[in-house]
């Protein structure tokens, strides 16, 4: 099996087990910055770890896996299509479905509850950066 589709189901089954809410942030890097902050913290298991890298890029931090991540979920129909903003996908797969999914990966219910809370509290943290980080555009 491909890591990068084992990669996209482990992202996509830890979120659905961690929270209701099926929304994802996909733009301005925010899912970027919550990975490596999931991984650096050691979130997800040692094989997704090796497994997924990051650049410092022109447009700032980029994990070199996420897109492919996305399209691997997308094709699989664990995830929505980006919204026509590309700025959230929303998760499709059922809590049953996502254990499922985990079980193949030999992941547990809790480790896999806590990684994706480690990734959604990561996901505030980024969200709230960037917006102090933005420009403040002042009129006169």
């Amino acid at each position: 099996m491909n890591r990068l589709h084992d990669l996209a189901q482990l992202v996509i089954s830890c979120w659905r087990l961690s929270t209701d809410d099926p929304k994802i942030p996909t733009s301005n890097g925010v899912l970027d910055q919550a990975l490596e902050r999931a991984v650096a913290e050691g979130a997800f298991p040692e094989w997704a770890r090796s497994s997924i890298h990051f650049v410092d890029s022109r447009i700032g931090l980029q994990c070199v896996e996420l897109t492919s991540i996305l399209e691997w979920a997308q094709r699989a129909q664990l995830t929505t299509a980006p919204n026509p903003s590309y700025q959230m996908t929303e998760v499709q797969v059922s809590p049953r479905v996502a254990r499922a999914l985990l079980h193949r990966l030999q992941v547990s219910d809790e480790e896999a509850s806590r990684w994706g809370s480690a990734l959604q509290h990561a996901i505030k943290d980024a969200t709230q950066q960037s917006r102090t980080d933005s420009p403040v555009i002042v009129a006169y």
